[in-house]
C-alpha cells in the first residue's frame, strides 16, 4: 500500500506577508494562496518570522503583531514552527505572546524553558488520515547564545543544536513512519563539492546529513536557495529569504512485503516554487485595513537631507565611500561621543531622497540593532581592518568583490564602512597583512593607546569574522535601536548635512 505525505514549507519569511515594493505577487500571502492543504497534508515553518520587513516595525508600534502575523499564520493552517535566531530579538515577553498567540506547535529542541511557561516543545508525532505517522522535530542555531543580548535569553537555555537533534531523533524514531527535522540553520559545506564554506558552529547541516538518519531536512538561516537532493539517504533543501519561494514536498511511502518479511520503500520528491496566485480573499478582506494603514505610516516624512543620497553599487560603495554609510556613522557617533564609529549597510545597494520618507529610511536600515562602545588597541582596530580589506580580491589587475563575502551566501553587510579611519590596503599583499596604514582622526595610529570604537551590538560579539572584538571590554551600551536614533538624529538635525566619514585607500 502507497501513502503519500504532502508539506509546504515556508522558512526566512522576516515579516513579509505582503508582496515586495512594486510587486503583486509574492510574500507570504501570495503563498498562502497555492497551499491546498488536507488530512495528509503539514504545513510548516523554518523561522525568522517576527522580525525584517518594515511591516513588523508597524506591527509592534501599534501593539498588533499577534492579531496580525499570528492570525495569518493560523489561518493558513500552519501545523508546526521552528524558531528563528532572529525572533529572540525583542526578548521574552515578546516571544511569548507570539507563542501564545499561534495554533501551530513550536518545535525547537534546543531550547529550554527554565520558568517552563513557554509552549515550546522538542518534537511531536502527527498522524495523517491515511494512517502514516509523521515525526517531526526543531532546532536552532545555538549561535543564537552568541549574537542575542543576554536580557533577551532571560530563563532560556540555548544548547548544541547537533545534539539536540540527534537525540529528539533517537526519542521519536520509533514512534513513526517519517522522520523530519526542520533546522533554523545552514550549510557549512558545498553540497555538489564539499568544500568548506563556513567555520564554527552556525551552521551544521552537512554534519547531520552525515551523522542522522532523517528522512528530511529542512534548513534555513542562510537565505541560500538549494533545489532539493537527497544526500546519505535524507532529503535536503533550503529557500531563499522574504516570501519569495515555498518549497512542497512528497513524501511516498510503500509498504511491501510479506508479514513474516515487511519492507518499506521512502520516495521523497520536492521543489521550490515561485507563488503566483492572488491572496486568499478571506485574509485579503481583513488584511486590506493594515496594508493600507502600513502604507500611509511608511510614505512619513521623517526628515530632509541637504543632498539626495545616491544608491551606489556594491564595488562602488565599498571603494569610494557610501552616503548611507556616513548618515548611519554619523549618527552613532552623535549617540555615543566615540572617538570612531563603524557600520555595515544591506546587501542590495539603497539611496534616500532628500525628503526621507520613514519606508525608505527602514529598508535602507532594516537591522534594529543597539549601539555599543567598545574599547578597542591599535592592535585590534587593524585585525578588523584587515577583515574589511579582504573583502577586495585582485582579478585581471583590478579590485573586485572576494568571494569569501558572496558564497554560500551573500555576507556584503559584513564589509564595515568607517568614520574617523583613514587607511591603506594593498591588495597586492596576503589577505590579512594588507592594511599598511591607520590614521584615527587624522592622526597616525598610537601604539599603546585605546580608543573608543562605536559599531552595532551585532558586530560587538565578533560576528562576520570580527572575532578581534570579542575580547573587547564594552564601553557603554546605548538602549533603543538604531532606527530610532535615525528617527530622533533627524528632529535634532534639520539641516540633513551627510559629510564623508572615513576613507579607504587600495593599492594595486
Amino acid at each position: 500500500m502507497k501513502r503519500v505525505l504532502k508539506i509546504y514549507y515556508t522558512s526566512d519569511t522576516h515579516g513579509h506577508l505582503f508582496p515586495s515594493e512594486g510587486g503583486r505577487r509574492g510574500g507570504l500571502l501570495s503563498c498562502f494562496g497555492e497551499f491546498e492543504k488536507d488530512g495528509n497534508t503539514l504545513i510548516l515553518d523554518g523561522g525568522d518570522t517576527v522580525q525584517g520587513a518594515p511591516l513588523i516595525k508597524f506591527l509592534r508600534e501599534e501593539h498588533q503583531l499577534e492579531q496580525v502575523l499570528a492570525r495569518a499564520f493560523c489561518q493558513a493552517g500552519y501545523d508546526c514552527f521552528a524558531l528563528g535566531n532572529h525572533d529572540f530579538n525583542y526578548g521574552r515577553e515578546s516571544l511569548a505572546d507570539f507563542l501564545n498567540a499561534m495554533d501551530a506547535e513550536c518545535l525547537t529542541a534546543n531550547v529550554k524553558d527554565l520558568k517552563g511557561t513557554l509552549p515550546v516543545k522538542a518534537w511531536t508525532v502527527r498522524t495523517l488520515e491515511n494512517g502514516l505517522r509523521v515525526g517531526i522535530c526543531g532546532v536552532v542555531t545555538d549561535c543564537v547564545n552568541l549574537w542575542e543580548a543576554k536580557e533577551n535569553l532571560k530563563d532560556l537555555q540555548v544548547t548544541d543544536a547537533f545534539e539536540a537533534a540527534k537525540q529528539a531523533l533517537a526519542e521519536m524514531k520509533d514512534k513513526c513512519d517519517v522522520t523530519v527535522c526542520i533546522y533554523h540553520g545552514g550549510y557549512e559545506c558545498d553540497l555538489e563539492s564539499g568544500k568548506r564554506l563556513c567555520q564554527g558552529k552556525e551552521n551544521m547541516a552537512c554534519r547531520m546529513l552525515e551523522e542522522l538518519e532523517f528522512d528530511l531536512l529542512l534548513t534555513a538561516h542562510q537565505h541560500m536557495e538549494t533545489a532539493g537532493r537527497e544526500v546519505n539517504g535524507t532529503y535536503t533543501l533550503q529557500l531563499p529569504p522574504n516570501g519569495v519561494k515555498y518549497a512542497l514536498v512528497e513524501v511516498a511511502v510503500e509498504d511491501g512485503g510479506t508479514e513474516e518479511n515487511p519492507c518499506r520503500k521512502t520516495e521523497i520528491t520536492g521543489r521550490l516554487v515561485s507563488p503566483e496566485s492572488p491572496a486568499p480573499a478571506d485574509m485579503e478582506r481583513w488584511l486590506a485595513p493594515v496594508r493600507e494603514a502600513e502604507a500611509r505610516w511608511k510614505e512619513r516624512v521623517i526628515g530632509t537631507l541637504a543632498q539626495e543620497i545616491p544608491a551606489e553599487g556594491l564595488l562602488e560603495r565599498a571603494i569610494n565611500g557610501c552616503g548611507l554609510a556616513d548618515l548611519g556613522n554619523q549618527v552613532q557617533l552623535w549617540i555615543t561621543g566615540a572617538d570612531m564609529a563603524c557600520i555595515g549597510m544591506a546587501n542590495e545597494p539603497l539611496g534616500l531622497k532628500r525628503q526621507v520618507k520613514l519606508g525608505d529610511m527602514l529598508r535602507a536600515f532594516p537591522f534594529p540593532n543597539r549601539q555599543v562602545v567598545l574599547t578597542v588597541t591599535g592592535e585590534i582596530l587593524k585585525a578588523a581592518l584587515e577583515r574589511c580589506a579582504s573583502y577586495f580580491d585582485l582579478q585581471d589587475g583590478k579590485a573586485v568583490i572576494s568571494e569569501r563575502f558572496t558564497k554560500p551566501k551573500l555576507e556584503h553587510y559584513n564589509y564595515d564602512f568607517y568614520a574617523g579611519v583613514e587607511y591603506i590596503a594593498d591588495l597586492r599583499r596576503p589577505v590579512g597583512d594588507r592594511v599598511t596604514k591607520i590614521l584615527v582622526n587624522g592622526e597616525p595610529l598610537q601604539s599603546g593607546r585605546t580608543y573608543t570604537l562605536a559599531m552595532s551590538d551585532y558586530r560587538a560579539t565578533g560576528t562576520g569574522g570580527y572575532e578581534c572584538f570579542r575580547s573587547c571590554p564594552p564601553a557603554k551600551t546605548y538602549p533603543g535601536d538604531m532606527q530610532t536614533a535615525i528617527l530622533e538624529y533627524f528632529k535634532a538635525h534639520p539641516d540633513g548635512e551627510v559629510k564623508p566619514q572615513g576613507k579607504i585607500h587600495l593599492i594595486y
